[in-house]
């Protein structure tokens, strides 16, 4: 077999004919038709060749992209999941607030007079001696507390201040054990005293009336005659009437109306005690 360039033709008669069939060809696609047809072909033939070079480069990329989307995915989700525990904080947190701001609306408009000086405190610290049931409040004698100012919350009668330093003051609760509290029936205005007999038990009522005329379920206020509470505040429901076997006297006991075992926000009243101890 002859070959177009043989080993002993010169290298510028090789190039030469190199060039000038390169020529001849290009002439020949520009301005006959038959050869564009003859090149249609042959790249419709060659064409699988590119998608088989090409394949290596598009699996790489389609991979890349796969795992570049799936990255993507995995911070997107666990931004997302950041975002959704942030707004259910945001939300427990505005239901916790919503819940206080009720409170305090409702210890604000109670309970009874409205014509009294009085100011919110908050409780800071409740006592955890089981034998003592007081708590600190953040209100002292910087604010105008004074020793003996009666304290409520929104259902009644809390106690009454037992100490005061500048900024803070100890309150005691009516069901302290050394707490004692002039009270009447709202019925029927029969007048006793409530002592205190511990948090986890009823208040106790002492000085009693023979043949005193009292219920379950009767409601006692404050009476007014230690000149301390302010007349009419609830103190205490009725829950218990019995009689003493020994001496047939009423062993009665009453239920605070106050929930002295939740305290949170308290209300400090200014009384005719107070009045004097300001005037001072």
């Amino acid at each position: 077999m002859k070959l177009l360039f043989s080993k002993r033709s010169p290298l510028s008669v090789q190039l030469f004919i190199a060039l000038a069939l390169a020529l001849t060809l290009i002439v020949l696609d520009i301005n006959y038709r038959p050869f564009k047809e003859v090149r249609y072909y042959l790249d419709t033939i060659v064409s699988p060749l590119y998608h088989v070079s090409s394949a290596p480069k598009s699996s790489f990329d389609s991979l890349y992209e796969m795992s570049k989307t799936q990255e993507t995915l995995v911070k997107e989700n666990a931004k997302l999941q950041e975002t959704l525990m942030q707004q259910k904080s945001d939300l427990l947190l505005l239901e916790h607030l919503k819940h206080e701001n009720d409170r305090l609306r409702e210890l604000l408009g109670s309970p009874l007079r409205h014509d009294e000086h009085k100011m919110a405190a908050q409780v800071l610290l409740a006592d955890t001696d089981p034998y003592v049931y007081q708590v600190v409040i953040d209100k002292g004698a910087n604010n105008g507390v004074y020793v003996g100012q009666p304290v409520v919350d929104e259902k009644g009668i809390v106690g009454q201040i037992y100490q005061t330093a500048q900024a803070t003051s100890r309150a005691i609760l009516v069901c302290d054990y050394q707490h004692a509290i002039p009270v009447q029936v709202l019925r029927n205005d029969i007048s006793m005293v409530a002592v205190g007999n511990g948090c986890n038990k009823d208040l106790t009522l002492d000085f009693l009336p023979n043949n005193v005329d009292i219920k379950v379920g009767d409601v006692l206020v404050t009476s007014g005659l230690d000149g301390r509470f302010p007349e009419g505040y609830p103190v205490a429901v009725v829950s218990s009437v019995k009689l003493d076997i020994r001496d047939s006297t009423p062993i009665i006991s009453a239920t605070p109306t106050a929930d002295l075992k939740r305290l949170r926000y308290l209300l400090l009243l200014w009384g005719e005690q107070g009045v004097k101890h300001d005037g001072e």
